[in-house]
């Protein structure tokens, strides 16, 4: 937010080399001199430069700014505030007094600036294995605890190592301790966490809209994602938030803006200095393309741990934006000087408008990496009023419905249901003389019925997601596949003989409903999304459910195929997918005998011409007889 009307002095920050440090001086600040901490390992080396700090401004009265903001929004409703504490490490280990100044300011301010939740974005503390550092550090977050203002935690590398170095033991056992979901039983903002406890999720609802809040553990394994996974599935009527410590890194402005390493999420080769923190870990591009970009209900991901603040904007699978955002104040003066940030959502105007504020200093920050707007169309995140989600992806949400193999006219009685992947192939012998056929099969047993979508319901989308393990690798062909509805039984025991000689257009298959290439374009872009949505909808209608088959296309002298994770992935995330978007049937009135609509003297004479009769149809109570109960249900539903 940008104070113009507001009178400002001036404070610069500068940063000059001593010893191999670095160290921080302040002109016009009154806070007395306090040792600066430890210098991090951050993959960064000691011998790094560093741009110069931002300026930042000094507020002439501790009130001003929440009364500027206040003044600002009291003309409306839909804006609201939602609290980012950057890591605290610094403060629960030397300077508790600054953590609890900013839970005190957040209560104090609460109603001004409508504080409806507060996100941790990992290392609470500086050194797992120091008790008197979680006691210090649960002193300030209860704070939050006894106004009763909903928050959101998640670890960082320094709560589950002693020291916050990749390669030390994974000793997550005191922050499940003190920040394990025990804490929040109860709370009726608390959604629920993962198996660990070391992912979690929360609610809260504000400017006419209903959020998800979801973090996750650092370096976020992919049996933690699953989770995750099955939880946006579940509020794909919710705006969705994600928070995780280590996510994005700004080494621009260790190098003067040379791209050495360009800024944004951690490329791997930044693994190889700073390795994982978590034994079971992905890196953060891993979790970005297999995690961030499928779900469509995320519009924000807000990290910590690199030591400095920016952002950038992402793209999802269906072309909205996901803006990522980094902040970390670590190295300033004191732990961190009490910066954080000050996130005001306004639901009308579509926009969310960032300030970087320490309550210690009563200042904020003006430059335009702490000082910025977020466009955010919320409800293009969030299912239509009357909409509904469900997804069928082996192991997620206790899903396990998914059915599919290959076969091959190559070993024609060889079935391959218990592979990890599945290849299709215009000639999988590699054959000079002749092309020998691989086809995929997949389906989704379950996806229409009482436990899937109800059939009967309008499809509005369905959308098949599927990996690919290894693309076309010859720079001579880009051939295209093809997914055709099966019309005929099948099961992963499925071999080519069993089926008669493979699979054929016609006698076997619909014609193709979608098609893809089979090189990645770009490499890393392993995902494919095809649209069912004409053949989904003829399963809810009744047609039955055989699945789809995967075909290649013949191209002569092309001897190169693709290979396709299955449901027997050892990566839960990569498992063929199928998502629905579908409207529910309009549940019919059990009183409406006749099914016009409405329930008038033909559905009466119906009923009593079957009177103490056990018809299937009259007996409304399912008691065996038509009798005066029934009258008085269909009564009871006059109109």
């Amino acid at each position: 937010m940008r104070l113009s009307s507001i009178r400002l002095s001036f404070m610069h920050l500068s940063l000059s080399r001593a010893s191999g440090g670095l160290v921080a001086s302040i002109a016009l600040c009154t806070a007395p001199a306090v040792a600066a901490p430890l210098p991090h390992d951050d993959g960064i080396g000691p011998d790094a430069v560093r741009k110069e700090k931002p300026r930042f401004a000094i507020l002439e009265g501790a009130n001003d700014y929440v009364r500027s903001v206040a003044r600002r929004n009291a003309v409306g409703t839909s804006a609201f505030s939602v609290i980012g504490l950057p890591d605290t490490q610094n403060y629960s280990s030397s300077y508790p007094q600054i953590f609890t100044a900013q839970t005190d300011w957040i209560v104090a301010n609460r109603s001004a600036l409508d504080v409806r939740f507060v996100s941790h974005y990992g290392d609470i503390v500086n050194n797992a294995d120091q008790p008197a550092q979680w006691v210090n550090a649960n002193n300030s977050m209860s704070v939050l605890d006894n106004a009763n203002i909903p928050y959101g935690v998640c670890p960082g590398n320094h709560d589950v190592t002693s020291s916050g170095s990749s390669g030390q033991p994974f000793i997550p056992q005191n922050y499940l301790t003190n920040f394990g979901p025990q804490r929040f039983v109860g709370e009726p903002w608390f959604g629920g966490a993962s198996p660990s406890g070391l992912s979690n999720f929360t609610y809260f609802s504000a400017g006419g809209i209903d959020f998800l809040q979801v973090h996750l553990d650092v370096d976020t394994p992919v049996g933690e994602l699953a989770w995750a996974q099955a939880v946006l599935d579940a509020h794909k009527d919710r705006p969705a938030m994600l928070t995780t410590h280590r996510y994005l890194q700004d080494a621009e402005d260790y190098t003067s803006g040379v791209p050495v390493v360009p800024s944004g999420r951690y490329p791997s080769v930044w693994y190889s200095v700073e390795g994982l923190y978590n034994p079971n870990g992905i890196q953060s591009e891993d979790f970005f393309q297999w995690f961030v970009k499928r779900n469509t209900n995320v519009f924000l991901v807000t990290c910590g741990h690199f030591h400095e603040e920016f952002r950038q904007v992402s793209t999802n699978v269906v072309g909205k934006p996901v803006h990522e955002v980094l902040a970390d104040f670590q190295d300033d003066p004191n732990g961190g000087d009490g910066w954080m940030r000050i996130m005001r959502f306004d639901t009308f105007a579509n926009v969310i408008d960032v300030d970087t504020y320490s309550p210690t200093l009563q200042a904020i920050r003006t430059a335009p990496e702490s000082d910025f707007n977020l466009p955010v169309v919320f409800d293009d995140y969030r299912l239509p009023q009357g909409v509904q989600f469900m997804s069928f992806q082996q192991g997620i949400a206790s899903y396990a419905g998914t059915q599919d193999t290959w076969v091959s006219q190559d070993n024609p009685n060889t079935s391959y249901g218990n592979n990890n992947t599945r290849w299709v192939d215009d000639d999988t012998a590699n054959s000079l003389f002749s092309d020998y056929r691989g086809q995929g099969l997949i389906r989704f047993d379950g996806a229409i019925g009482t436990s899937g979508v109800p059939a009967g319901s309008t499809i509005v989308k369905a959308t098949l997601v599927l990996d690919i393990a290894d693309d076309i690798d010859t720079p001579l062909y880009n051939p295209v596949f093809y997914v055709h509805p099966v019309t005929r039984p099948w099961d992963e025991n499925s071999t080519w003989n069993s089926l008669s000689g493979g699979l054929t257009v016609g006698a076997d298959l619909q014609p193709a409903v979608a098609q893809f290439l089979g090189d990645n374009v770009p490499n890393t872009e392993t995902m494919r999304r095809l649209d069912l949505t004409s053949t989904v909808a003829a399963w809810a209608a009744g047609a039955p459910n055989y699945g789809v088959a995967i075909l290649p296309q013949i191209i002569s002298g092309n001897d190169d195929g693709i290979e396709i994770w299955t449901s027997e992935s050892g990566n839960a995330l990569l498992r063929p997918r199928l998502e629905i978007t579908f409207i529910p049937p309009t549940p019919t009135n059990i009183a409406d005998l006749d099914r016009d609509g409405i329930v008038a003297g033909a559905d009466l004479a119906i009923l009593l011409s079957a009177w103490m009769t056990p018809s299937p149809v009259a007996d409304l109570d399912n008691d065996g007889t038509v009798d005066a109960q029934d009258l008085a249900i269909l009564l009871s539903n006059w109109g």
